[in-house]
């Protein structure tokens, strides 16, 4: 047996700050509160869809709903990933979608990835390791 406490510092023994905690839980409400808007919009497009869609209308499509829902509720475990996969969604589209009709609106269901991002980057500068007697 060994007589040694020891601990091996992995990423479930690092404390996080009770203030970044608080910035996780306030991205994650927004971001389910984004994921709910863009679920009834998805259920209306497919209850009414205005004809066939063409492939541009497809590829925005997968970027811009389900892309952005998928990266916000991979972000729920892994804040990096998730964060990463709606704002990689969300530039794309940005990029493919010439008109200026929807841009402000992508760009402010976009602001939760950034968020996310923030977090890791903060949670990596300011986690407290495991103390040592």
């Amino acid at each position: 047996m060994n007589s040694y406490n020891t601990k091996i510092m992995t990423p479930k023994s690092t404390k996080v700050p009770r203030n970044l905690r608080i910035f996780l839980w306030a991205t994650r409400i927004i971001s389910n509160l984004i994921v709910l808007f863009i679920v009834l919009f998805l259920i209306g497009y497919t209850v009414n869809p205005q004809g066939n869609p063409t492939q541009n209308e497809i590829m925005l499509l997968i970027l811009f709903p389900i892309g952005m829902c998928v990266g916000y509720l991979v972000a729920w475990r892994w804040p990096l990933v998730g964060g990463t996969i709606s704002l990689s969604c969300n530039i794309i589209f940005l990029i493919l979608k010439s008109g200026a009709g929807m841009i402000t609106m992508v760009t402010i269901f976009g602001i939760p990835g950034i968020l996310f991002i923030l977090y890791e980057i903060l949670k990596k500068r300011f986690s407290i390791g495991p103390t040592s007697k």
